[in-house]
């Protein structure tokens, strides 16, 4: 692994930009990653029933969706970096809801609050994020710049799941949050290295939804608006299932994870150095059918060693299509010119409105049919990113 990760680090040269964009990202990864694996079951357990965990995300995802366009508006006027700066302080403050929800205050009151201030971070963030990276990142070294920093990533959250679980253990999620809010304000400070940058969103409201919706826009909606599907199972029933199975040990969920995280590093420096040799589409392809399979052998796991067999398998199945997917995407947006935060409005719409759609059908899917057969849903929605 040290081998194919210094023969990558060679060949990848990262502008200031990068480096600046992701030093930020990675910081903040530790901070939310703390939390990331276990926020579900928070939240489960705070709300009291899956359902109205559901209706959380989906308030969250939802405004996220009609709110972009107005977050590419501010971001116009003050500029990208100042608005992914501006975007820090309002995630602290979802947090510090979330350690007032530890302490027992009402959730009634916490809970809107929550939802307003990651809605500002989000249509703060990460359309400015996504629109420098785009532009801050060459298409000839694409692949292996994000296999790179992914993996960079990785490796400093590797014990993240594991010492996540030991503070829940054993000091309850107060101190994991206070751990979070620090961790998340440092990560504010290399986003003053960028330089700043200016984008004009050129498309009003209705022109952003017309082309949402549009022939032109169509099989990028519709990759995006999977990949929103997949990725909400992901997130919210994943954690859950596992939490389930090993019978609520925290510590033991985060120790599977960690391992799991450490034996996908590898792999994904792997794949990316391949991404930029060969037919992103192709390598895409084949990983979204094995990725697919991966979500068919969830249904049927039942302990701690088949979730990390089956966990293994399907970390290196979505690298395998991850990487070549997010290369293929910052190339359309690259390629955008003028419109690059333009198309990266429509790319975060699809996605969110893709969230939400499953959602909506987990409503109804986890009283007839369980949790673990959901995960049908994301492997059949894992195949329609190729249509990018």
């Amino acid at each position: 692994m040290a081998k194919i990760f210094k023969t990558l680090y060679l060949r990848v040269k990262l502008s200031p930009g990068v480096s600046a964009l992701y030093s930020s990202v990675i910081i903040d990864q530790i901070g939310s990653g703390l939390v990331g694996l276990f926020m579900p079951v928070f939240l489960l357990e705070k709300f009291g029933r899956i359902e109205y965990v559901l209706l959380y995300y989906f308030l969250l995802y939802g405004c996220y969706a009609g709110l972009a366009p107005a977050g590419a508006k501010i971001m116009s006027i003050i500029g990208l970096k100042r608005a992914m700066i501006l975007s820090v302080p309002f995630k602290v403050v979802f947090y510090l809801c979330l350690f007032y929800l530890a302490q027992g205050y009402p959730i009634v009151v916490f809970a809107p609050l929550m939802v307003v201030a990651l809605e500002i971070h989000l249509a703060l963030f990460w359309i400015p994020y996504h629109t420098n990276f785009a532009r801050f990142t060459d298409k000839r070294n694409r692949g292996r710049v994000i296999a790179f920093l992914s993996s960079v990533s990785s490796l400093t959250s590797i014990a993240i799941p594991v010492i996540a679980g030991w503070v829940i253990a054993n000091y309850d999620f107060e101190v994991l949050f206070m751990l979070v809010m620090l961790l998340v304000g440092i990560s504010v400070v290399p986003l003053f290295l960028l330089k700043p940058t200016y984008e004009k969103f050129s498309f009003s409201f209705g022109q952003t939804w017309q082309n949402l919706f549009g022939r032109k826009f169509r099989r990028m909606f519709w990759s995006n608006f999977a990949d929103g599907i997949e990725n909400m199972i992901g997130a919210i029933i994943w954690p859950i299932v596992i939490f389930q199975l090993l019978q609520g040990d925290f510590l033991a969920v985060g120790a599977i994870s960690s391992l799991i995280v450490f034996f996908s590093v590898a792999l994904r420096m792997a794949v990316g150095s391949y991404t930029d040799k060969f037919d992103k589409r192709k390598l895409m392809r084949y990983g979204s059918v094995l990725y697919s399979l991966g979500w068919l052998f969830k249904v049927f796991v039942v302990t701690s060693f088949q979730i990390f067999v089956v966990s293994a398998y399907h970390s290196f199945a979505a690298i395998m299509m991850r990487t070549p997917f997010d290369a293929l995407m910052y190339e359309k947006t690259a390629d955008a010119g003028h419109y690059v935060d333009e198309l990266t409005v429509l790319r975060e719409m699809a996605l969110n409105l893709g969230r939400c759609f499953c959602i909506a059908i987990l409503f109804i899917l986890i009283n007839l049919i369980g949790l673990q057969w959901t995960f049908i849903l994301a492997g059949i929605a894992s195949l329609f990113v190729n249509l990018i």
